[in-house]
Order: structure tokens, then sequence, then C-alpha cells
């Protein structure tokens, strides 16, 4: 069984999917499946969810604003609007009748507003897959590699088959995402239980900026921090044993 609902975000309508194990009896516990700012689901991440509905949850899946099925453009992706998208679809979660607890699993950005979101006690845990920790200096990599126009920059992996819109972002994006950086850092203590995944050959979010090394600082316990050989961003040659893993750390804290 699938439900399917478009929720208000400021001016925009997000698209949220709730899909449910057979058999299932409700209310029963759910996982957040958050894309990041570039990706999507196909692949990697709906195999993901098809693990988490094997484990007995039901699988949330939800379309940023300019992604796939909600409204608005690619462009209008600040991280003051992705973070309202986050906690308005929380909020509509926590007060669904078929939900009793949740859990989030977050890929790259997306667990970086979960961060910024801050602790909840219906959450009961993470999965966060290689965010940034130093989050203006990440994204300021895809400025200086990208084509400005016209108060834009278009950067090749922004213009992709679920994205709305020409593919690029405002150049006020980073004047925006800079205002996070302290609040980012400041949460990073705060979020718990984690399980944190990170590949050494992550071309997106590079071992040698410190990215993985201040997490593992600043997470507190419980928390399991697992460096993977090799991979890369989207854990090329690793994702069975990540998903696997993840769900493992579900299983061990969402009841």
């Amino acid at each position: 069984m699938i439900k399917k609902y478009f929720i208000p975000s400021d001016k925009n309508k997000i698209y949220l999917e709730l899909n449910y194990p057979k058999n299932i009896k409700l209310p029963a516990s759910a996982v957040v499946i958050a894309h990041g700012l570039r990706s999507y689901y196909p692949g990697f991440l709906d195999i993901f969810a098809k693990a988490i509905r094997q484990a007995g949850y039901i699988s949330v899946k939800f379309h940023y604003v300019g992604t796939g099925k909600s409204s608005g453009k690619f462009e209008h992706k600040s991280t003051t609007t992705m973070l309202k998208n986050y906690k308005d679809i929380l909020n509509f979660l926590k007060k669904h009748a078929d939900i009793k607890n949740l859990g989030i699993m977050a890929r790259s950005n997306s667990a970086n507003l979960a961060t910024l979101a801050g602790p909840d006690p219906r959450i009961k845990a993470y999965v966060f897959l290689a965010p940034p920790a130093f989050y203006s200096l990440n994204m300021g990599k895809f400025v200086t590699e990208s084509k400005i126009k016209s108060n834009y920059f278009y950067h090749k992996s922004f213009k992709r088959p679920h994205t709305n819109g020409p593919g690029r972002l405002p150049l006020g994006y980073m004047r925006n995402l800079k205002k996070y950086d302290q609040p980012l850092l400041k949460n990073i203590s705060k979020m718990k239980p984690v399980i944190f995944f990170q590949s050494t050959e992550d071309e997106a979010v590079p071992i040698a900026e410190g990215h993985y090394d201040y997490w593992l600082k600043h997470l507190p316990n419980p928390k399991k921090m697992v460096l993977i050989k090799g991979g890369n961003h989207s854990y090329k040659g690793h994702k069975k044993y990540v998903i696997d893993t993840g769900v493992r750390w579900l299983r061990k804290y969402l009841k």
C-alpha cells in the first residue's frame, strides 16, 4: 500500500509518499529516506527504502522543492527553504495516525538539514550518509567549478532528469548557506544515536578536508562511525554493506 500527499511548505507543494510493508500492524514506526541536494531516489535510495520495508518499517520518501513531483525549481533550493521542507514533512508525519516513531536516513546535505533541525523525541535513530561538517567550504567548490551567468551558477551535476528548471543556483545561495555554518557545528554535538558512513575516496566530501574527523570528534554516544576503504560519495562497491549495516542500526533503536 502506498499513500501519496502534497504537503504545503511556504509557497510550495512538497510531494510525500508513504510505502507500507505487507501485513503491517498500525500504528508503526517509519523511516524517512531524505535525498541530497542533487541526488534522487532511483537506484541506491530506492533499494535502501525496500530494505527498510523488509525490516518492518513504513518507508517515507519526499521530494525537496524543485525536484521530482514537488513544485518550484532547482534554483529555489536555498538552505532556508530546504530546511523548511524537511521540518514541514516531519511535522506532518508526527501527526499522522499511522506513524508511531521515526527514523531518519539522510544522504549528504539532508543529514546537515536533519542536524540543523536538531534532535526530536519522536526520532529514535539516524543514519547519515557522508554529510560535510564545514558547510559553505564544501559547497563553495561547486561555485568555483561552475559557469557564472546572469547572477546564477551552473554546475554540470545540477541538471539531471529529476531537476525542475534549468539546473542552476543563484549566487545568493552561498550567502544564505553561510548563515548555517556555525549552527551546524553546534548541533552536531546534540545528535544521537547516529551511524555515520564515509568513503575514503569520497569525491564530494573529501576526507582530507576534515569533515569526517569533525563528526567523529563531536558526535555524542551512542554513535557508530563507519569508514569505508575506497568507494565514492555513492559508496560504489559497498552499497549492500551500507544498507545492511544501516538497517541493523535502525532495528537496534527504532521500535
